[in-house]
């Protein structure tokens, strides 16, 4: 996906309308803006919660990063799709970070993680597939928090496992 700096901010805004259709919004202090790095990098960082919701209310965090390509575009190069439940003790996250890194440690950039009780994960890792956009991570990220099963994490394949 490319998008122009102004598609960009278009973007940002259509992510934070989509969450609050699900009735989450924006922490208390957080406004939807995109930062930038001195390399030309724009990146934004959405922590969420429910508004209506007794406490512990579920939290929810949609990150991305996009660096500067041709023509004064920029393309998604790292995301973060994540819910933290803690009132069903449930932690899912779909991940594309330090590309290198993993790139060199697993031959992948993306990856999973799937927590339940929160805090013990049999793996650090679960093999994943590449999040098109941030509404397809928003429509993962409310999939596994309206599941009522908790998440079957034993039966992710664990990139660990395949070093």
């Amino acid at each position: 996906m490319r998008l122009s700096g102004a598609e960009l901010e278009g973007h940002v805004a259509a992510v934070v309308e989509l969450l609050e259709r699900y009735g989450w919004t924006l922490g208390e202090d957080s406004e939807p803006d995109l930062g930038a790095s001195p390399s030309g990098a724009r990146w934004y960082d959405l922590p969420i919660a429910l508004s209506e919701y007794p406490r512990p209310r579920p939290t929810v965090a949609v990150s991305e990063v996009w660096i500067p390509v041709a023509d004064g575009a920029f393309e998604r190069s790292d995301y973060r799709y994540e819910l933290l439940d803690p009132e069903r003790n449930v932690r899912r996250a779909w991940h594309r970070h330090d590309s290198e890194w993993f790139a060199r440690r697993f031959d992948v950039l993306v990856h999973e993680h799937c927590e339940g009780p929160i805090g013990e994960a049999a793996c650090d890792h679960y093999a994943g597939f590449p999040v098109r956009d941030a509404f397809a991570g928003v429509e993962l990220v409310m999939g596994a928090w309206v599941d009522p099963p908790d998440p079957d994490c034993d039966a992710r394949t664990c990139l660990e496992a395949l070093c």
